[in-house]
């Protein structure tokens, strides 16, 4: 596990006012009047401003103005995607695998273009993403080594981890990303019964005092929520690892899971600080779970309808339709993104060729973009999938200027 923290504003020495200053003299002299100015400004624009001098750099890249201007919860204005299939440490981190998902219109194209900012690399992957940074892995042209990095898509900053274990060759079973923009990040790594931690503040990897003997249980996919990675289970327990107190629990299970079959998850992640599931057994009609802070149960906290959608993309029942089977409709949930009132909330759906933003509400929806199949070469055959991602292949952008 991965932890960072936000480095505090530099302390600035006023020089001395002229007598009779200027109106631009007064905003700059004035630090709270000038960070005033400078949250309005769009991020290209703040950052050219951070070479302006030393001064303007700690306010730009200060939590003060971080938190102007991105009052957590943080909202996404964008996805970034990965192919389902195929072979996942050869991609790269490109420009048509972002989707803008928000209504301003403000971003109409990804962050960044091609992956030139990590020096020598043959591929990069996205493992996690958590309030505006993302965790990679990549692989060396020269050593063919895996390599991990914390890296901000909005500055084009990034660091590379050392290895855990004092430079012994580990094999991580999960990596997960926690950053919370009023605390800290760390990042989170399991090894078979162990638990290290690596905190931004030290630098460091530090072995938790927990064991973890958790059987068959799976740990891909954990989501950053309540000072916890979350992680669920097809087969296993729902565990969750508290950063803060070092602790290890169990979370319940959805109500009405039958632990004899695997359970058919849809979706599983977090937004505006709070946690969703969604696991669907009746097609189109299904609903949307929330857990409650002190893990006591999930409770139903929005009912989705898609027949509309099936009604104007009729290309989603599948040829082999068949009402009791789960997979009848070709579709998934890429995000779920919660407004500031319920009825602003919405799905980004994926359906053959195209992805959708769906108000949970009204039922609304309108094409974000289209996307082609995507193609899997198994034994020299080439197999095309109508859907190209998946829920745990979605990682939010959120803008951020935090300096990692």
């Amino acid at each position: 596990m991965l932890s960072f923290k936000t480095i505090p504003i530099a302390k600035v020495f006023n020089t001395p006012r002229p007598q009779n200053p200027s109106p631009a003299d007064e905003v700059a002299s004035n630090d709270d009047l000038l960070i005033e100015i400078l949250i309005h400004l769009p991020v290209k624009s703040l950052l050219q401003f951070k070479s302006v001098s030393k001064r303007w750099l700690s306010l730009i890249t200060s939590p003060h103005l971080s938190n102007r201007r991105y009052p957590y919860p943080c909202t996404p204005s964008g996805l970034f995607l990965r192919p389902l299939c195929g072979n996942p440490f050869n991609h790269h981190i490109l420009e048509e695998e972002f989707i803008p998902i928000d209504n301003r219109g403000n971003l109409t194209s990804a962050p960044f273009g091609a992956c030139s900012y990590f020096p020598d690399l043959s591929s990069v992957r996205i493992l996690d993403s958590c309030n505006g940074l993302l965790c990679c892995s990549s692989s060396s042209r020269v050593e063919c080594e895996e390599n991990y990095h914390v890296y901000n898509p909005t500055t084009k900053q990034f660091i590379t981890l050392p290895e855990p274990g004092q430079g012994v060759q580990r094999n991580i079973d999960c990596l997960s990303l926690a950053f919370d923009p009023s605390k800290s990040t760390d990042l989170v790594y399991r090894e078979c019964f162990q638990i290290e931690i690596y905190s931004s503040e030290t630098r460091r990897w530090r072995k938790s005092v927990e064991l973890f003997n958790a059987g068959y249980a799976q740990f891909d996919n954990g989501v950053y929520w309540n000072g916890a990675i979350n992680w669920i289970s097809s087969w296993g327990y729902w565990w969750y690892f508290n950063i803060d107190h070092d602790r290890l629990g169990t979370m319940p299970m959805q109500p009405h899971c039958d632990e004899r079959f695997k359970r058919p998850f849809r979706y599983f992640g977090k937004s505006h600080d709070h946690l969703h599931l969604v696991e669907i057994y009746f097609m189109t009609q299904f609903d949307v779970y929330e857990m409650k802070r002190d893990y006591s149960e999930w409770f139903v906290k929005y009912r989705v309808d898609l027949e509309g959608v099936v009604s104007a993309f009729p290309e989603m029942i599948l040829n082999h339709f068949d009402p009791l089977d789960l997979e009848s409709y070709a579709f998934s949930i890429l995000s779920l993104v919660r407004g500031e009132r319920d009825e602003e909330s919405f799905l980004v759906l994926h359906t053959p060729g195209k992805v959708l933003r769906y108000n949970i509400a009204d039922k609304t929806f309108k094409k974000l973009c289209d996307v082609g199949p995507h193609c899997c070469f198994a034994e020299n055959l080439e197999v095309k999938s109508s859907l190209r991602y998946a829920w745990f292949d979605a990682f939010q952008y959120i803008e951020s200027l935090l300096c990692v």
